[in-house]
């Protein structure tokens, strides 16, 4: 913008009419656009995702009306109507993509957030699980904590409202199998582990039902 302001100052000066400086100022009010598009940004994991679309749509805005803009301070107009009809336009067009693309993110946002949470029952309690697995030396605690894992680790990651509370169940037991393990209560350990596969399989089943 250094640059087309001096040209602007050195070469028009500034008595000028004002579809000029109507032009004038559509270029920088596209340039400002184009430096504000990261704020309108949805932060999170996926957030290059959703700022390559707006990024190359400000950039468009302001090169057209910046060729929009040129070509009008070129002529001098002094029709103030066309001018600012051809500058609205443009912008009303900017507009319009830009707010379908907010949208749009804000849309496969949500969809992201909601996939991340349905993944992460599955994901969390199989690593947990995993990682008990590693420190169990029993063979028979070992096979009924695998079973288990299994169990989880296959399970489908769509999950529903309804099986909510029976997924905080789950994780419940694994808690409570970490600290049945750090006890070497053996008796325990095999409840919990028949428990949390019934309430695993209860997921699975009502899961199975609803789609």
């Amino acid at each position: 913008m250094i640059v087309f302001n001096l040209y602007f100052f050195l070469l028009k000066g500034i008595e000028q009419p004002t579809s000029v400086w109507i032009s004038y100022g559509s270029v920088h009010f596209s340039y400002f656009m184009f430096l504000l598009i990261p704020a309108f940004v949805r932060k999170g994991s996926n957030s290059a995702d959703y700022g390559r679309p707006l990024i190359f749509l400000t950039t468009g805005y302001f090169i057209l009306s910046l060729i929009v803009g040129v070509v009008f301070i070129a002529l001098s107009s002094e029709n103030t109507s066309v001018v600012l009809l051809a500058q609205v336009t443009v912008a009303a067009l900017f507009a319009v993509l830009l707010f379908a693309n907010l949208i749009a993110n804000e849309h496969t946002a949500d969809l992201i957030l909601i996939h991340e949470a349905e993944l992460k029952y599955v994901k969390e309690s199989s690593s947990r699980l995993d990682a008990l697995l590693k420190q169990i030396s029993d063979a028979s605690i070992r096979k009924k904590v695998t079973t288990a894992y299994d169990l989880i680790h296959c399970s489908q990651f769509k999950s529903h409202s309804n099986v909510k509370s029976l997924e905080l169940s789950v994780r419940g037991e694994i808690d409570n199998l970490e600290e049945a393990l750090m006890q070497n209560n053996f008796e325990t350990i095999h409840l919990i582990v028949e428990k949390m596969c019934k309430l695993a399989s209860e997921r699975n089943r009502q899961l199975r039902l609803l789609n």
